[in-house]
């Protein structure tokens, strides 16, 4: 049996580990107390009853596993069991994934479809002691990033002396909206996140599920329960109209939220179903059922790009669905992002490249507004869009080329072209366009 096949790759790590310390133990020096393998904290006493039960039930499957080669040093009683448990939970806690960046070769052509199969792929797990130390945000101003299995940590803005360096443990405002990163952290982690993203209020958590106003002309968003009940959590973090006037500074949150502005009782301002600009009621249901239709010519559409067969009828289809969601969508919705890339590539897969520019424009605005314009995201989407403006020969491709290139430079510096070679390929395309 292969186990690091079968097994988690967290419980293997934790295999691999023992291993390792017996092996040091076998040189002498080393303390046999596995519970001290890893000075890091553990959150077992947080953990789901069922969680409890999978580590318990994978901590003996390891050690039976272990009892192959090493049972004079591990015996199969309560004791080790329990001290495996407890590495266990510090490795959930404490582990980084160390991923590489899935791509194509970067020696081919360029185009829509190869950019845009580009993501992050973990090969593998493992803990770094000082990597561990770091404190989560949701709005990072540290990336984190391997070259092999070698941990960099580079900030991505000016960080004043004194502030903290904080980067994401996953989620970030963006990517989810605020209710979705506090499940996920909760259920990962056991803790309930209180960075700024998740304490104050934002323009990305705002729309980016949000709803149309039902008033014509109206920029408001309108928000479903869930969301508005977090969103309406960040209030309590201010104290006195006074603070929260300084954050409604942002004219993006004024635009789709203005309502806040004129309220002296702010938590009514967060009903389900109104408008957060003009208080208009909207049907959230019936919006939902008309998303539902509209989505199902979307996947169609998505699964003929993925097989290589686009029917002209698809992508027709396609276009009314996105007409329909942008009528029941809040504009910077994620979601009217996601479905625009997919229209971009399927106009790129029949060689419509001025339409998928203009797809792929619209969705990278959108994104934009959600993570912000210098945020790594945006600097993938940046390759695909240069893509289709090199391979037809626009100049604007080399402006775009240059923008790529600054934003990886500010994410991984000096390793940019080693985490993603095609940028090399990029600039020398451009190059003949200037």
């Amino acid at each position: 049996m292969h186990w690091p096949a079968v097994l988690p790759s967290d419980v293997v790590l934790a295999g691999r580990i023992l291993v390792k310390h017996i092996e040091k133990q076998s040189c002498g020096g080393v303390d046999s107390k596995i519970n001290r393998i890893l000075d890091l904290c553990e959150n077992y006493g947080k953990l789901s009853y069922e969680t409890k039960l999978e580590f318990h039930v994978y901590s003996i499957i390891l050690l039976c596993c272990l009892q192959r080669f090493y049972a004079s040093k591990l015996p199969l009683n309560s004791a080790i069991t329990s001290e495996i448990i407890m590495l266990l939970s510090r490795i959930r806690v404490n582990s980084m994934a160390i991923v590489r960046m899935n791509h194509p070769d970067g020696r081919q052509n360029l185009d829509y479809n190869a950019t845009s199969s580009v993501e992050q792929v973990q090969v593998a797990q493992a803990v770094y002691s000082r990597g561990s130390l770091f404190n989560h945000s949701c709005l990072p101003n540290v990336h984190a990033y391997f070259l092999s299995r070698t941990l960099f940590m580079r900030a991505t803005e000016h960080v004043t002396a004194g502030s903290e360096l904080e980067l994401s443990y996953g989620p970030q405002v963006g990517q989810w909206d605020c209710s979705e990163r506090l499940k996920y952290l909760e259920d990962r982690y056991s803790f309930i996140c209180q960075c700024s993203g998740c304490s104050q209020l934002n323009f990305s958590d705002l729309v980016h599920t949000g709803f149309r106003c039902s008033k014509p002309n109206c920029s408001g968003v309108v928000l479903e329960s869930c969301v508005a009940k977090y969103e309406k959590e960040k209030l309590k973090h201010f104290k006195g109209p006074d603070s929260l006037q300084y954050m409604l500074k942002d004219d993006n949150i004024g635009r789709v939220a203005r309502h806040l502005f004129d309220q002296n009782d702010y938590n009514r301002c967060f009903e389900p179903g109104h408008c957060l600009s003009c208080g208009s009621f909207l049907d959230i249901l019936a919006s939902q059922k008309t998303i539902a239709k509209a989505e199902i010519h979307v996947r169609r559409l998505q699964e003929a790009v993925a097989s290589g067969e686009i029917a002209t009828d698809l992508v027709v289809d396609a276009l009314k669905s996105i007409d329909i969601l942008r009528t029941v969508m809040h504009p910077f919705n994620k979601r009217i992002a996601e479905v625009e890339d997919i229209i971009a590539q399927a106009f790129c897969s029949i060689g419509e490249f001025q339409a998928a520019l203009k797809h792929c424009r619209a969705s990278i605005e959108i994104l934009e507004k959600l993570y912000g314009e210098n945020h790594i995201v945006i600097g993938n989407e940046l390759i695909k869009l240069a893509s289709i403006q090199l391979s037809n020969g626009l100049k604007s491709g080399a402006d775009n080329t240059s923008r790529t290139v600054a934003i990886f430079s500010r994410y991984y510096g000096s390793h940019a072209d080693n985490i993603f070679p095609h940028l090399r390929y990029l600039r020398r395309e451009a190059s003949t366009l200037q």
